[in-house]
């Protein structure tokens, strides 16, 4: 599929789904958005980071149109390739990073950014590997963009990394999005490459493997039966990176009072364990470990007798320097004394208006650097 800037911009004025952001001479259309029916027209499809030259409107880097997950649309639907033998690559857990070419420099940009610490660490990676640095910029200036990913430990997704490395997964021709990887396998591998693996088998096949499998993302089937405006992608993952994925995104996006209530309803060991990315998973156990610290404690001075201008006074000096707000409602400390003294169930009636606190924004536990 040719395409220039003016097609891209008129394909998303008025979209709010769609983002156009600009540096210099570059121009990169992106969704906001990840949803089958965001992407109702092919031209969209094209539109995750694809890159353009402000002053010439053509295409200055290509990742990969978008595609989805077995069975999630349907065009990916398993029926379409049974009992075929198809190309599978292993679906790398890593950043997806692409590159243009700038004043003769290979800039690495990301789907939605111009630099962020991804970039940065992928150029320092390229910087270092002369001979991939000079084939990427070789394949730019023949118009290709090389499709690369940043494997590391430091930006984990779900499987656990041990080394950093860059692999071209793809090459794109920029003016027609043309594929190329298959094309130019044996010169990348020549010229010291490193490539996702491949295997020619059938889905079913591939299904039976995956399923066995863990710490492994699964494969990208390629089907080049169709040609345009795109061949067939399609996501193939196993079952065990669908769950620890889950898992994984669940726990970062969650808010406090939600991270609290898995403590509340003894959910969040079962959470935990499923996570691989350690900075994730320990930024979040520090988070939940104040707000059950505090409910812990509430509990200890109900204990005690405290009046509740007495135990507000007690957790500010406590906890000043682990919340940024603790605005705690001293009715519902006078109704706990009032359970506990009368034998009821006071821990789970303060643990629940903590909960609604810490939703209401009354309560809330620092938890981004530098605060």
């Amino acid at each position: 599929m040719k395409l220039e800037l003016k097609e891209a911009l008129n394909e998303v004025e008025g979209n709010k789904f769609f983002k156009v952001i600009e540096e210099g001479d570059l121009i990169k259309v992106s969704y906001r958005f990840n949803s089958p029916k965001v992407f109702d027209t092919p031209l969209k499809r094209e539109l995750r980071g694809i890159t353009f030259f402000k002053s010439s409107g053509k295409v200055a880097s290509r990742p990969y149109h978008k595609f989805f997950n077995l069975n999630e649309t349907e065009e990916s639907r398993e029926e379409n390739f049974k009992g075929r033998e198809l190309l599978f690559r292993e679906k790398l857990d890593g950043v997806m990073l692409h590159p243009v070419l700038i004043d003769g420099e290979v800039k690495l940009l990301t789907q939605k950014d111009f630099s962020n610490p991804q970039t940065q660490k992928g150029e320092e990676l390229l910087r270092k590997n002369d001979k991939l640095y000079s084939l990427v910029k070789e394949l730019l200036e023949k118009g290709h963009t090389p499709i690369l990913e940043l494997v590391s430990p430091e930006f984990q997704v779900v499987v656990p990394q041990e080394e950093e490395e860059l692999y071209i997964t793809e090459v794109r021709e920029n003016e027609t999005g043309k594929y190329l990887l298959e094309e130019v396998e044996r010169e990348l591998k020549e010229r010291g490459v490193k490539l996702p693996k491949k295997t020619v088998s059938t889905l079913e096949k591939v299904k039976k493997e995956l399923s066995e499998r863990e710490n492994f993302e699964g494969y990208v089937l390629k089907d080049f039966k169709r040609k345009e405006p795109f061949p067939t992608f399609v996501k193939v993952k196993t079952p065990w990176y669908h769950k620890a994925h889950y898992a994984f995104t669940y726990l970062h996006n969650i808010p406090s009072h939600k991270l609290f209530n898995l403590y509340l309803t003894g959910k969040s060991d079962e959470l935990f364990s499923q996570i691989t990315n350690q900075k994730v998973k320990e930024k979040r156990e520090e988070e939940l470990k104040k707000m059950v610290e505090l409910h812990l404690t509430l509990l200890d001075l109900i204990r005690k007798g405290k009046k509740p201008q007495e135990i507000t006074k007690e957790i500010k000096r406590a906890f000043s320097k682990e919340f940024k707000l603790l605005e705690i409602d001293e009715k519902y400390l006078k109704e706990a004394l009032r359970l506990f003294k009368g034998k009821k169930a006071y821990d789970k009636y303060l643990g629940t208006k903590l909960y609604i606190l810490i939703k209401e924004g009354k309560v809330l536990p620092k938890t981004r650097e530098g605060e």
